[in-house]
């Protein structure tokens, strides 16, 4: 490592110590601990963040440079002994300032010893995590209860200890700017495809310069097309969907302070798949993959096949039905696109109120005030009462989906089918059809199509496709 003088360290204790001051000076919960070792006659110096550190792992490093004068019967090389008395603690050597910095920061303890021009990260880092818990965003009836925490080397721990296999692979790197964040990658060696592998470290290669927070930043980062309005990386907190991947010969990557991990390549069918499917009866489990497919359709068309069949093309619907429609609307001053998207924005708004609302008064207003909404707009003849029932229906539909990210696009999209349906009818619908179709059909998951279901069929696995067979049968 070729470093400039200005930043390499001093053999001088308080020289390096006089250039650190200024740029740790505004660092309110910054601390130092001086040590002086009598018998070699080096004093030494501890720097490190009060909030982050673990007082015990600190307390047995002064004990063990302290205890140097008494311990010591032969003459050693002072480094020697002084690895030897701090070697239980996981420590990095460092030759400048910018180093010892990025250590401190990181809430690594800093070790500067006089005479020695090279300082030592020592891990006194008190973890600042929660306990293991439920999943929040991906509820099953029956099955794990686990899923992760923001604490990688935690859940790698609880993916060793359910996955005991040694073909288990863990690379490890960092990313950002103006922090280091650690991303670490695991795969079955064997298992994954070798090509996958080296498409995975290319695009981690290209985000080295990028600040991450969340996973969901890396993942954006990752897709091969950013503009579209699906997901093509799958996020998970489960414990089990990570470990079915893994077997599955699919790479999982995890970014340190986030509780979902990555998982690629990625299809639509993988997105559609729960953990209910296999946890549940084969016949149970096809019924409710069925549904989800289903239930994708209604929320991104039902709308629009209603604003076109009323708008457009009344000669489809039954005279009986016909009817009704046109008695419902008999006072509704508006036309059904308008009439749609009064109703459609109201639901929005009030599912992203309950959410930013704590828990039981969110499901209050959720509840509440969509009936009330509903009635009282009924009532004033702003809407109709079909219309109330189609959008409650689109609202239930899209929560069935286990991927949220996944079905919010389809929310967004079912806007773009209203506005195709206003303008053309049903040929409007039918061609923003095809066109989401050609799209997703055109995307690619590292190298593995999108919407392929030859993806799902390879190797016997269509018995797992739409349908779940019997697991004797699979």
């Amino acid at each position: 490592m070729i470093m400039s003088d200005i930043a390499s360290l001093s053999t001088g204790l308080e020289r390096n110590l006089a250039y650190l001051a200024p740029l740790l000076k505004d660092q309110a919960d910054m601390s130092r601990k001086d040590i002086y070792i009598k018998k070699h006659d080096r004093a030494c110096t501890i720097l490190y963040l009060q909030n982050s550190l673990n007082s015990e792992a600190l307390q047995k490093l002064v004990d063990s440079l302290t205890s140097i004068d008494y311990l010591t019967e032969f003459e050693y090389p002072f480094k020697e002994i002084l690895f030897s008395k701090i070697g239980l603690l996981k420590q990095t050597e460092l030759f400048s300032y910018e180093e010892i910095l990025e250590a401190i920061f990181s809430g690594m303890s800093v070790l500067l010893v006089d005479g020695m021009n090279i300082a030592f990260s020592l891990n006194t880092i008190m973890p600042k995590m929660r306990a293991f818990a439920e999943p929040t965003t991906e509820r099953v009836v029956r099955g794990p209860k686990l899923s992760f925490i923001e604490n990688t080397d935690e859940n790698i721990g609880l993916i060793r200890q359910f996955m005991k296999d040694q073909n288990l692979m863990i690379e490890q790197g960092e990313v950002g700017l103006h922090g280091k964040v650690k991303i670490t990658k695991l795969y079955i060696k064997g298992t994954a495809d070798e090509k996958l592998l080296q498409r995975v470290e290319e695009k981690l290669s290209k985000v080295q310069e990028r600040d991450i927070e969340d996973s969901g930043m890396l993942g954006e980062l990752l897709e091969e097309v950013p503009f579209s309005p699906f997901q093509q990386i799958q996020n998970t907190e489960r414990m089990d969907i990570a470990l079915a991947a893994l077997k599955d010969g699919r790479v999982i990557i995890m970014v340190d302070g986030s509780p979902f991990v990555l998982v690629v390549p990625t299809t639509i069918n993988m997105l559609l798949k729960s953990p209910d499917d296999y946890y549940e009866r084969w016949i149970a489990g096809t019924f409710l993959r069925i549904l989800r497919y289903v239930s994708l359709f209604i929320t991104l068309f039902l709308s629009s096949i209603y604003i076109s069949l009323v708008s457009f093309n009344q000669g489809l619907l039954p005279t009986e039905l016909a009817l009704t429609i046109a008695q419902t609307r008999e006072n509704v001053p508006f036309p059904p696109f308008i009439e749609a998207i009064i109703m459609e924005m109201t639901i929005e708004l009030l599912r992203e109120a309950g959410i930013r609302l704590p828990t039981p008064l969110g499901q209050t207003i959720g509840l509440v005030g969509g009936v009330v909404i509903g009635q009282a707009a009924v009532q004033a003849n702003l809407v109709s009462s079909i219309m109330v029932i189609i959008v409650s229906i689109t609202a239930i539909t899209s929560f069935i989906v286990p991927q949220y990210g996944f079905g919010l696009a389809f929310r967004v999209l079912r806007f773009g089918a209203m506005i195709s349906a206003a303008l053309l009818g049903i040929y409007g619908v039918t061609l923003f059809f095809i066109i989401v179709t050609i799209h997703i059909s055109k995307l690619d998951s590292f190298t593995i199509p999108y919407f392929d279901p030859g993806a799902s069929i390879q190797k016997g696995k269509w018995k797992d496709f739409i349908m779940r067979f019997p697991f004797p049968k699979m």
